[in-house]
């Protein structure tokens, strides 16, 4: 059998998140990751692992060899996956290269650049009519002192890119929080101004967006694999319980649901943009008036689909079928309510996040885990990647303890 080929920055399960939804169907996997403790490595169902360099520009022409010489090694074309914005903007980037060796499917160039880039993907949506929030886009901190009675409060300030706020030095590090950290609501002119003035430059500046009110379970997720005509080949929705950090945060508790309607309207929507392979509508839903808000759209893999893969609809095992023109199965029914859980950070959310708000009482927070789940990197079946997972996290804190 063709195994799967996994591709990933690393410093996070994602990698490991799909080789479980493929280990699902029987179908085997090589991991490809810049982190060296990657603890896909580790998975039964991982038949072999190969290290990558950090993914960064200066670095993919090793990252294309290695590659290279993966694809060359397998008797077919092996179906490539990649699990998070810097593993798709490369495969963007190099995708004629890339393409007599592995198969994947990816919208159009114009598509997917303005998908990857929030400025663009605001004039993307207002062209083919989605509802997101209001928007306004700045180069600078002098370019929003200038224009700050444009704005309305609450806002919330993103990057053009996502990795634009991954902060490349000690000062910056020291100065900010992490990304997913410093996408935080605004009330006031003045610290937004203040926070603003701590971004370091960047050449695609910044957005200011109206905050939609709403709490975590606001926030619904449509997942879908569309063929290279735009038609939708399989689909679930999923519901966030808990994020860490709260209110803008990975998704640490979440589940799946049932909403047909806002399954048609995606659909519908995703068509329009000409949309292909994988893809996820980040919907959320306005606390005062019930409008359902596109917060952004995302073309890659992700945890997401291991969720959907227990409950019945396994999109990276339908996009592998598709791409080898096999006839596809991982599509159909699945079941409402399943729910995953990622432990170590969702016990971080409630004691250093929710627990402080009230959102969510210790009583509360105990009796949410009485539900029919499965858990992000523990697996009795597969047991290694956790304990991979574990002496690493033990291994952090006492270099942390001795520092």
């Amino acid at each position: 059998m063709v195994p799967a080929v996994i591709v990933s920055g690393g410093g996070s399960p994602g990698a490991y998140d799909i080789v479980r939804a493929l280990g699902l169907a029987g179908i085997p996997s090589i991991v490809a990751s810049s982190q060296e403790d990657d603890i896909a490595f580790a998975s039964r169902h991982t038949c072999d692992g190969v290290q990558l360099p950090a993914f960064s520009p200066e670095n993919d022409a090793a990252i294309v060899d290695r590659l290279q010489r993966v694809g060359r090694g397998q008797p077919k074309r092996p179906p490539l996956f990649y699990v998070g914005d810097a593993e798709l903007a490369f495969v963007h980037r190099h995708r004629g290269t890339l393409r007599p060796y592995f198969h994947f499917l990816l919208p159009t160039a114009d598509v997917l650049t303005a998908l990857m880039n929030k400025s663009l993907f605001h004039g993307l949506a207002l062209k083919h009519g989605l509802p997101v929030p209001r928007t306004e886009l700045f180069a600078d901190a002098a370019d929003v002192q200038q224009r700050l009675d444009d704005l309305t409060f609450p806002c919330i300030v993103k990057p053009s890119f996502n990795g634009d706020w991954f902060w490349r030095t000690p000062e910056e590090r020291k100065r900010l929080p992490s990304y997913k950290r410093a996408l935080r609501r605004f009330d006031s002119k003045e610290a937004l101004l203040e926070f603003c003035d701590a971004l370091p430059p960047s050449a695609a500046g910044l957005l200011i967006q109206s905050y939609v009110e709403g709490g975590d379970d606001a926030i619904t997720t449509f997942h879908g694999y569309f063929d290279d005509q735009s038609n939708c080949l399989g689909y679930f929705l999923g519901q966030e319980v808990r994020t860490d950090p709260p209110g803008t945060g990975e998704s640490v508790y979440s589940r799946t649901i049932h909403d047909p309607a806002l399954a048609r309207r995606s659909i519908d929507s995703l068509t329009r943009i000409g949309i292909s392979g994988i893809v996820k509508i980040d919907y959320k839903i306005e606390a005062r008036s019930n409008d359902v808000v596109v917060m952004e759209i995302e073309p890659h893999y992700q945890f997401w689909h291991l969720l959907g893969a227990y409950a019945g609809v396994n999109l990276p095992f339908l996009a592998y079928e598709h791409q080898k023109g096999l006839a596809t199965t991982g599509g159909g029914d699945y079941a409402d309510d399943l729910h995953m859980l990622y432990l170590r950070k969702d016990v971080r959310a409630f004691w250093l996040g929710y627990r402080r708000t009230g959102e969510w009482t210790f009583s509360s927070y105990v009796k949410s885990h009485a539900k029919d789940k499965r858990y992000r990197v523990f697996d009795p079946t597969d047991p290694l990647p956790f304990v991979r997972s574990v002496t690493g996290f033990v291994r952090r804190g006492i270099a942390r303890v001795a520092a």
